[in-house]
Parts: structure tokens; C-alpha cells; sequence
């Protein structure tokens, strides 16, 4: 990036440009047509019902959860079993690891002249 300044002026911010060559394959982004017309959309929104709306949405019950129980305790244990192997896989390494530290520590530490 290429930093450009426009004018002197204290207020103005400096623009950032990009040096892009004409082979770069670059996504761009297009402006689109609104799903709905802003014609169409609804003017009558105010306050009060933005008020209402939040209330009745507060006042529901919470939603139902997405999962049976029976899943639920299913995707658990699934989750639990993955979890364990993964763990069963890494702690290996990680044992070795910290041994490896630990020893590595000693060695320096009896290496470093006494201060009697």
C-alpha cells in the first residue's frame, strides 16, 4: 500500500491506495438491487411500534431447543469421545514436551556458577 496524500490541509485524511495490476484476478464488488423497492418499504415504523415489537418478542418463551434430548445426551458423548481422543493423541507429545523443558532448565540451572 501506497500512502497518497491529496492537499496540505490539516483536516483532510490521507487516502490509501493499492497498485493493482491489470492481470491480478481481484472479486469486485457491484452494487445490487435492493430485494425490495425502497418504495415499498414500510414508513409507518416508530417508535411506539419498535416499543411494542421489542416487548412482544421479550415476552415469548424462550424457544424450544433446536435438539430432541435424546440427541442432545448423543452429540455429548459423541462430543466427550472426540475430545478424549484427541487428548489421548496430543498428551504424548505434550508429556514429552515438558519433560524435555524441564530437563533443559535443570541442565542450565546446574551450569550457572554458584553466587556464594
Amino acid at each position: 500500500m501506497q500512502r497518497r496524500r491529496q492537499q496540505v490541509n490539516a483536516d483532510d485524511v490521507p487516502v490509501l491506495t493499492d497498485e493493482i495490476e491489470a492481470g491480478d484476478d481481484i472479486p469486485v464488488l457491484l452494487d445490487i438491487e435492493p430485494a425490495i423497492p425502497l418504495e415499498e418499504l414500510n414508513d409507518d415504523w416508530t417508535t411506539e411500534t419498535a416499543v411494542e415489537a421489542v416487548a412482544e418478542a421479550a415476552s415469548d418463551e424462550p424457544p424450544a431447543s433446536m435438539f430432541d434430548p435424546a440427541w442432545r445426551d448423543f452429540f455429548a458423548h459423541e462430543l466427550a469421545r472426540r475430545v478424549e481422543q484427541r487428548i489421548s493423541a496430543e498428551l504424548p507429545r505434550m508429556i514429552e514436551s515438558t519433560v524435555r523443558d524441564f530437563l533443559a532448565e535443570q541442565a542450565m540451572i546446574s551450569t550457572r556458577p554458584r553466587q556464594d
